[in-house]
């Protein structure tokens, strides 16, 4: 039988311990529910410092000094884009939907850490997804300055990746008109255009 010794110790450990968390809890700025870091690499929830970035105190820390201001998702080359691709895809009436600035590391996944590592932070400019959701067509880009620096280089990695996963890829330059746009949109989808026309009459 256990004596009243084991208890008392047992009873300052646990004591301790409930300190110990409402210390770490006041130091990061007091409650704050978690604000849980989702990481999607392979499923596991890999430490900020593992990652070469803060632990979440910094973070939290790092944001409350700081100050912030909004910026626009597109640029006005981009957003021209955006627009004429959105009333393209509504259009057909297939169910499929666009988005901007994905991640890749959200759409495309690999057994190879090294490989996917170098796709995670990347995006895609314009994604086209089907009636369930899936990746089917990413759209890049290019504006005056596409070629600058190691965009090429990018591009290319971007390209490899989602071929390899069996998701299109596209490129819409700056010089490119709402036709031409619909129409590259059509041929890598592999959609005919709908005829707004009648059929001509059969000679008489």
């Amino acid at each position: 039988m256990l004596g009243a010794g084991f208890y008392a110790v047992a009873a300052a450990a646990v004591v301790a311990w409930i300190i110990m968390i409402y210390v770490v809890v006041a130091g990061s700025g007091g409650s704050r529910r978690g604000l849980p870091i989702r990481h999607r690499e392979f499923g596991n929830r890999v430490p900020a410092r593992a990652r070469g970035g803060f632990d979440v105190k910094e973070q939290f820390h790092a944001v409350m000094a700081g100050s912030f201001e909004k910026r626009r998702l597109l640029n006005s080359g981009e957003y021209r884009v955006f627009k004429t691709i959105e009333d393209c895809v509504t259009a057909s009436r297939r169910g499929y939907r666009v988005f901007a600035q994905t991640s890749l590391g959200e759409i495309l996944t690999s057994p190879d850490e090294q490989a996917y590592r170098s796709i995670n932070s990347k995006r895609v400019d314009m994604l086209i997804v089907d009636r369930g959701g899936w990746p089917v067509l990413a759209v890049e880009f290019q504006g005056g300055a596409h070629y600058q620096g190691t965009a090429a280089i990018r591009d290319a990695v971007k390209k490899e990746a989602l071929i390899k996963a069996g998701v299109g890829y596209a490129e819409v330059f700056a010089s490119d008109t709402a036709d031409e746009i619909r129409l590259l949109i059509h041929e890598h989808l592999g959609w005919k255009p709908r005829s707004t026309s009648p059929h001509p009459a059969a000679p008489a």
